[in-house]
């Protein structure tokens, strides 16, 4: 009877990001096991023997038993068996690897760690040596679990005892060591003596002891005397030449695990390995992103996925029939892309999840999702979901967000540019429907490689709300998260419709452009944020017309804009909002709809076709559309820089949390916080594209030096290039600076690894090369000849073999000169020669050897000088690339220096054709502090600098 594989497969691997990557190959042969399945993971410090347990379990070898103590990469492999005491039922062994490195990956997010606890129906813990509450503190993830897995609840103090009721077994196994289980001279039980120790703990609630009581369900201690009296190469041991008392205590440990209740979640239902195949790309995906796992509704989701997913298998897993090959690559190499699963008994097709990432592109949402809460007390709340859903975008975007009084059909017109007849949430009742920010993304439809975030905000003026503060709060955020903003209004503008946009007037109020000081033309830096601006007119019923000639909704706005000449409060109440929309947004757009039906269909106007509405109606908002789609810029900030959305939920977080601490929302200060975050991430994925590079285009160890180095040259040039592509705002070159060093740390590490490698390589050769015959053998007349022959064939033999690295001299040197004395004895016991002839072949070793130190001499100079060039190759590429970059901002600079200008220029002769001289006179000291602008941008920027020290 064959079992379902051969052997292991990578499951999974953390890479130095903290990216979770999953292996396809290991998620097909999950998508093909049917329940009931119990799931072993074992965790624990390196060298400790978890590998060698877990083929005791299995029964044969399969997990590899390494004595390297070297650090690993995180990881998990899987290996998937039937269980020997019920074979309807699938064992799944999870071996991890990185316990060490796990907690600092992911900044005591512990990603091995947590997946192997929710993963498992039994979570081992192994150990090696005497049990002491010391040791179990080693256990720090456990106390970084209940941050990362929450399952919230009002009736419960905490979610730690909520938790105890979906978290495995936990299972303590003690190894090469008589455990004395006593207390008092009492003898203890095996799980007695281990909750005595975890009580010793009790009194810090946030030790690791404490938390193990409070988290698993229930815990075991098991405990192991040494394998075998030797220690080395146990996995070659056939079980029977293991200690008798070793394999008895594996005998207890495999019956309690067989015999234990198969793998659930959150219910009493057994999973699938489907199932168990969606909870783990559940789980990887947060972890990924550093998002909280809430498993109450993790596990809707999941449910929902697995019915998309591939269908239950019919009948249980036919053992006999189903076989595929083990996987046994390292972490590093499982692919980032999807390859094909392994062989299936059901060729069944792969799940199509509700949520779909594509390469750097948008997550395909079904609906929209709350990007901004309002909640009963009026206090904003960023909801973690929709931003998880931004950082997982990484295209530029493109922002339109819909403000207006309440109940006046903002939703049906985001509804229509997301080309949906529903969607954002439309009401029939005088009552304010969309609360909060709601978003909803979706793939640019005129634009490659872009993404299109719509946000409906909540209904201006709700009488019932009674809260002006908040709605102003709404209207501010939806300008600074923008790159069009539409204005819906109903009826005409009039003096009253302006008069409703008063929010304008107190955005001086709500956002600042300084962190500290004041600003020469603060109307400038806000141009520079702000989206341009559209006002969409509803159920407008006027004819175009003005003093006799037929005019176009945009001449009607501006006609609408007019300021009023004369002094008095009056007319300084009429101005002012039209004033602030004229200075803060100069780039205006207008559209008027005609009603669109009746006033009972309007109640249900999501339901109607276009052919049920007013033709008129229909062809605005199809204008309206098209303007949009068209004509909406990407989101920018600080000088031109594309805005993602992972920046926009960062630029979100950041406002929000600045109202809710009672501040003023900062423009600098905000764009100061996404340069930190964005550039330390420009920092870490260029070094990590660097690393992965020279991993995948080296073949160590090199020949030469100048092969390392043209390698790492090629691989610097595409990680400087995407940290000049990601990072803004580094002010005297920061982070570039520390790019370069960890850089420069990288391709050491290459040099001394390249270095090893090779010595080792040279090692080998010599060794396999060298003549077994002893000294004795040559201690007669002729020996020295025979000595030098079989010398000089070997050292010709050895230069001659290929793959030796930069180290074939220096390695051959060192040899030599330990064949030195031995040449000498052998030389000296030949008597077949005389004195001179002794003295002769004394002198041609020694200048041979000379020869070979020259040569070893020479080769290190010449090693040396090129990591010097490497470095002056290095510093070049850097300069090279970030004179461009400089360049390419100085140019973004300067155009919207220019355009500022312009929109300035073009604004001050309205005011002049107007008749408003002294506004217009006011307007020109702004614009020459833009001049000065525009002439220093057009010098282009003197004194930067570079540096790779």
């Amino acid at each position: 009877m064959s079992s379902v594989m051969d052997g292991p497969v990578w499951l999974v691997q953390v890479s130095t990001d903290g990216a979770v990557r999953v292996n396809p190959a290991a998620l097909g042969t999950l998508d093909a096991i049917s329940p009931p399945l119990q799931v072993i993971s074992i965790f624990g410090p390196r060298q400790t023997g978890k590998s060698h347990l877990l083929n005791c379990l299995a029964g044969r070898t399969g997990f590899t038993v390494s004595n390297d103590t070297s650090p690993k990469d995180p990881g998990i492999k899987m290996w998937c068996l039937p269980n020997p005491l019920d074979k309807k039922q699938t064992l799944i062994l999870l071996d991890t690897e990185g316990f060490e490195e796990d907690w600092a990956v992911g900044e005591a997010c512990c990603p091995i760690f947590i997946l192997s606890v929710l993963l498992s129906s039994v979570f081992l813990y192994n150990t090696q040596g005497p049990i002491t509450c010391e040791v179990l503190n080693k256990l720090l993830h456990v106390v970084a679990l209940p941050n990362q897995v929450q399952l919230p609840s009002s009736d419960w103090p905490s979610e730690s005892f909520l938790l105890s009721g979906v978290l495995p077994a936990f299972m303590w196994c003690v190894r090469d060591v008589a455990l004395e289980m006593e207390i008092d001279g009492i003898e203890l039980l095996p799980n007695d003596y281990l909750a005595s120790i975890l009580n010793e703990g009790r009194d810090d609630d946030e030790s690791p002891t404490s938390m193990i009581q409070r988290l698993f369900p229930s815990q075991k201690l098991f405990n192991f005397c040494l394998t075998h009296g030797s220690g080395k190469d146990i996995e070659k041991l056939p079980h029977r030449q293991l200690s008798s008392c070793f394999m008895d205590q594996v005998e207890v440990l495999k019956t309690d695990l067989l015999r234990s209740e198969p793998k659930t979640f959150m219910d009493a239902a057994y999973i699938s390995g489907k199932e168990l195949r969606v909870m783990l790309e559940h789980f990887a995906d947060n972890l990924t992103r550093n998002s909280v796992i809430w498993l109450n509704k993790e596990k809707e989701e999941i449910e929902l996925m697995a019915q998309l997913s591939i269908g239950e298998m019919e009948s249980p897993m036919d053992w006999d029939c189903f076989h595929t090959e083990a996987v046994v690559e390292s972490p590093s190499s499982i692919p980032h892309q999807s390859l094909d699963p392994p062989p299936r008994v059901q060729d069944q097709p792969r799940k199509q999840p509700l949520l779909v990432r594509t390469s750097l592109g948008p997550v395909e949402m079904p609906a929209p999702v709350c990007l901004i809460e309002n909640t009963k007390g009026n206090e904003l709340k960023v909801n973690q979901e929709a931003v998880d859903i931004l950082n997982a975008t990484e295209q530029p975007v493109v922002v339109v967000a819909i403000v207006g009084l309440y109940r006046t059909g903002k939703s049906y017109l985001m509804n229509k540019l997301a080309a949906k007849q529903t969607g954002f949430s439309l009401g029939a009742t005088i009552q304010s429907h969309t609360k909060g920010i709601w978003m909803w993304c979706v793939p640019h439809p005129c634009r490659d490689n872009c993404t299109l975030v719509l946000l409906d905000t909540e209904g201006l003026g709700d009488v019932e709300k009674g809260d002006q503060k908040n709605d102003s709060w709404i209207f501010a955020l939806a300008v600074l998260l923008s790159s069009t903003l539409v204005y819906n209004s109903m009826g005409t503008i009039n003096n009253q419709a302006v008069e409703s946009l008063h929010y304008v007037t107190e955005l001086t109020e709500t956002i600042k452009v300084k962190s500290s000081g004041e600003v020469e033309d603060a109307s400038a830096e806000f141009m520079r944020f702000f989206p341009s601006f559209v006002w969409a007119v509803r159920d407008f019923h006027l004819e175009l017309f003005l003093d006799g000639k037929a005019i176009s909704a945009d001449e009607y706005l501006e006609n609408s804009l007019k300021l009023k000449t004369g002094i008095g409060p009056k007319n300084a109440l009429y101005n002012a909002p039209r004033e602030c929309i004229r200075k803060y947004f100069p780039s205006r757009k207008c559209f008027v709809f005609d009603q669109p039906s009746s006033k009972e269909k309007i109640k249900k106007l999501e339901e109607l076709r276009d052919d049920e509405l007013d033709p008129g109606f229909v062809k605005q908002t199809r204008d309206f559309c098209s303007h949009i789609l068209n004509h909406s810029q990407i989101k920018t900030i600080n000088e031109g820089f594309k805005v993602t959305g992972r920046l926009l939920g960062n630029l979100t977080l950041t406002y929000v949390d600045a109202i809710r601490s009672g501040k003023v929302p900062c423009l600098e200060s905000a764009v100061s916080a996404l340069a930190q975050i964005e550039n330390s991430a420009a920092v870490e994925r260029a070094l990590s594209l660097y690393r992965q590079q020279m991993k995948e285009k080296l073949s160590l160890p090199t020949e030469t030096q100048k092969e390392l180095s043209d390698v790492s040259e090629q691989c610097l040039q595409q990680a400087l290039q995407l940290f000049m592509n990601r990072s803004f705002k580094d002010e005297n070159n920061e982070y570039q600076r520390n790019l370069m060093v960890r850089v420069e740390g990288e391709y050491d590490l290459f040099c001394n690894e390249n270095t090893a490698l090779s010595q080792d390589r040279c090692t080998a050769v010599l060794i396999q090369l060298e003549d077994q015959q002893e000294e004795d053998d040559y201690l007669k007349p002729g020996g020295y000849r025979d000595y030098r022959d079989n010398l000089d064939n070997l050292i010709q033999q050895y230069k001659e073999t290929p793959g030796k690295g930069t180290q074939a001299a220096c390695v051959l040197e060192e040899y030599l000169k330990r064949k030195e004395d031995l040449g000498r004895n052998i030389l000296m016991a030949d008597h077949a020669l005389t004195e001179q002839d002794r003295r002769i072949k004394e002198e041609e070793a020694r200048v041979e050897m000379e020869k070979y130190k020259a040569e070893v001499a020479r080769q290190q100079e010449e090693m040396l000088k090129q990591r010097l060039e490497d470095k002056d190759r290095a510093y070049r590429e850097n300069e090279k690339q970030l004179r461009e970059k400089m360049e390419n901002d100085r140019r973004a600079a300067l155009d919207e220096h220019n355009r500022i200008l312009d929109r300035k220029l073009k604004e001050q002769k309205a005011l002049i054709m107007e008749g408003f001289q002294d506004k217009a006179s006011r307007m020109e000291s702004e614009m020459k502090s833009l001049r000065r602008q525009v002439q220093q941008q057009s010098k282009g920027s003197s004194g930067w600098n570079c540096s790779i020290s």
